[in-house]
């Protein structure tokens, strides 16, 4: 995705602690293959402490004036797949009309000083970077502050979609390292003076620091007034690069956390420094505030203080309880806070964002053209699913490799002004012509479904299923698109239970002939799925039982198209096995129907669902209606059943039934005869010599 930010600062990490928050999400963002570009309003007081001149993988524009940016803001803005607005930019308003009015996909704001925010509205006053018609048109609102505080956005601001997005810390750069001995400290501070702080810093470090004047102390930190009365056991340094902080740390028996009024008072407000501390190990000591409880242990991961004497108490503890305190409080900040936790939720509320908001639109009309992309819409099952969707209204791009689709297939398709095709593997990585579309939809039907054709080259299979399903999952999560993957009654394999629900696990053979297509099928059902519980991306999951219809290939092993071709040619009729395995034949606009239902299912994730017809016969019933209806004089041979060709196959549908209101209707004889009638129409008769199989 294209993250496009307008914010305080990246660039300087003097008096603020935003800096340090977008360094570690921005790099994060890039690890995980996102694009960033960070406008900053290029003021004096941050220049002269500038301390990062560009972004790692992406793109710092430092700007001296709005008017003298807006274009290029105003292009980044619309090509983004996320455009933020963050509380104390220099152009707050300003960026907020910009981004509100652009063709971003998805639009945030995000407050990284909600108590400050609340607190200015309860004196009635309005923050400079707030627009005047509060934060009811954003899709989402992220808040440094969680809590009640995300109530008081919807409440005050008409926030509509409100979640938490704490800060981070990143371990890589804040670890253990060895100590300076000009850090040295039994007891640290660091941070900008700010009058609500003081009082707290009064009372558990300068305190403190009178009454063990044998202890030295530590107060790192620009902005303090000259008539702060230090005691002589107390250093100060004015300010401490970045770089430097691993090392104040390390030198520190214990550092102190003290929060703002506002934050304190809101609760669920941890600070920058408060992770910084905690993954350099460094033991902390911190006032206390409603939500900390949940961040760090106290008693084990963090000290809480509210007087003098719990802090003396703890310097005169032994030193291996403050550095078991100090290793605790790092490795939960490895196992919850890093940048990478945080990109992660963010990718999660935007997809979530999306949704809500997509929810208002849903795909009814005629007239909505949203673009949907159908993944190996040459084929069988896909070329129909693109006419349907075309004569929707949809805009259809149809992506597949000409492996087992055919371009005659898509004649009819191609005629329509709203129809692009585009010949590649999805094994390989999406070309730019799709990465840089937007699509709505994603139908994966991209893969050889019959046993001759996924067994011909069964590396290329597993890969379509796992590597390629992996290629657009991907690009759903970019655009925010729903994904529907086309599994396969083959994941329950010979199966011993009986109509197969979706509930069944399978009785599957992972080392079999056939295991290329049903354990690949199993492979991607399981990525799909955990891209949706990790809020990547959107999913549906349709397993597909035998369907038939026109455009079957004639020369494909699948039994109905085996069956009525050689039946037209007067050929024998090849029965493998005795005949009494069993099938179900769902028509292939029945199929469509379901596809479609499913994709455009609303409410809770349904799970796979089968769609397939429940009514079941044998092969050698199914010969004998063919024989009839073709009127074919063709003899019947019998040859030893392929290996792990499954004895029954039926699905039960009830769950389609239920959650989709969708069952097939057409009556297999009627679908016979338009199957039929499609393969007579004056066209050659491809006689297959493959295996009847039951795909």
């Amino acid at each position: 995705m294209k993250f496009v930010i307008f914010g305080l600062t990246i660039s300087s990490s003097w008096g603020n602690g935003h800096a340090t928050l977008w360094r570690g999400l921005v790099n994060a963002l890039v690890r995980r293959g996102h694009r960033v570009v960070f406008f900053e309003r290029d003021v004096s007081y941050y220049r002269d402490h500038r301390d990062l001149w560009e972004i790692p993988g992406g793109e710092l524009v430092l700007y001296a004036d709005w008017d003298g940016v807006r274009a290029d803001a105003e292009r980044h803005a619309n090509e983004a797949d996320a455009a933020i607005v963050t509380s104390y930019c220099a152009d707050g308003v300003a960026a907020s009309d910009l981004v509100l009015g652009s063709t971003a996909r998805r639009t945030l704001f995000y407050d990284l000083d909600t108590p400050v925010t609340l607190s200015a509205l309860t004196r009635g006053e309005r923050p400079p970077y707030l627009p005047s018609y509060g934060l009811e048109p954003f899709d989402l609102v992220l808040s440094f502050t969680g809590g009640r505080a995300l109530e008081e956005l919807k409440r005050r601001l008409g926030a509509r979609v409100v979640a938490p997005l704490y800060g981070s810390v990143d371990p890589e750069l804040h670890r253990p390292v060895a100590e300076v001995d000009a850090y040295r400290a039994d007891l640290s501070y660091l941070g900008t003076y700010s009058p609500d702080r003081q009082p707290t810093l009064e009372r558990l470090l300068l305190e403190p620091a009178r009454r063990m004047p044998d202890r030295r102390f530590v107060v790192a930190g620009p902005q303090y007034p000259d008539d702060i009365d230090w005691p002589e056991n107390v250093e100060r340094i004015d300010h401490l690069p970045p770089a430097d902080h691993p090392a104040f740390y390390a030198a520190s028996r214990f550092t102190l956390n003290v929060t703002r009024a506002d934050m304190r008072a809101a609760g669920h407000s941890p600070s920058i420094r408060l992770f910084e501390a905690g993954s350099c190990g460094c033991p902390i000591i911190s006032d206390a505030w409603p939500g900390i409880e949940t961040l760090f242990t106290p008693g084990e991961e963090i000290l809480l203080a509210d007087a003098a004497e719990t802090v003396i108490e703890a310097l005169s503890a032994p030193v291996d309880q403050a550095r078991a305190m100090g290793e605790a409080a790092r490795r939960r900040i490895l196992s919850e806070h890093t940048p990478s936790h945080r990109a992660h939720t963010l990718e999660r509320e935007l997809i979530a964002a999306l949704r809500a908001k997509t929810k208002d639109r849903p795909m009814k009309s005629i007239s909505d053209t949203r673009t949907v992309l159908v993944a190996g819409g040459a084929g069988f099952l896909g070329s129909h699913l693109c006419d349907r969707l075309l004569a929707e209204g949809r805009h259809v791009v149809c992506l597949d490799n000409l492996q087992t689709g055919d371009l005659a297939n898509l004649k009819d398709a191609m005629k329509q002004p709203r129809f692009e095709f585009v010949r590649h593997d999805i094994v390989d990585p999406l070309p730019e012509r799709i990465t840089a579309r937007r699509f709505d939809r994603i139908y994966d039907l991209a893969c050889a479904a019959s046993p001759p054709q996924y067994q011909q080259d069964p590396e290329h299979t597993m890969l379509t299923c796992i590597l390629g399903v992996r290629h657009l999952l991907q690009l759903a999560e970019k655009t925010g698109a729903r994904l529907l993957l086309t599994s396969t009654s083959e994941v329950y394999g010979d199966p011993e239970v009986h109509p197969q629900p979706e509930t069944y696990r399978g009785n599957v053979n992972p080392i079999g002939p056939r295991a290329c297509y049903d354990e690949g099928k199993r492979a991607a059902e399981t990525l799909v799925f955990d891209y949706d519980r990790a809020g990547r991306a959107e999913v549906r999951v349709a397993r597909i039982f035998n369907t038939y219809g026109p455009r079957l290939s004639a020369a494909d092993g699948r039994v109905v198209s085996n069956l009525i071709t050689q039946a037209l040619s007067d050929a024998p009729i090849t029965i493998y096995g005795d005949g009494s395995q069993s099938r179900s034949f769902c028509y292939v606009d029945d199929m469509i129907s379901g596809l479609i239902a499913l994709m455009e299912h609303e409410g809770p994730q349904p799970g796979p669902i089968n769609l397939g017809n429940p009514v079941e016969l044998t092969v050698s019933e199914l010969v004998e209606v063919i024989l009839d209806l073709t009127g074919s004089g063709s003899g019947v041979v019998h040859r030893p059943l392929p290996a792990d060709d499954p004895r029954r196959r039926r699905p039960d549908i009830a769950k389609a039934d239920a959650v989709l209101d969708w069952r097939p209707t057409t009556a297999l004889l009627d679908g016979l005869r338009r199957t039929i009638n499609w393969f007579d129409a004056d066209r050659p008769i491809v006689v297959s010599n493959r295996p009847a199989l039951s795909a």
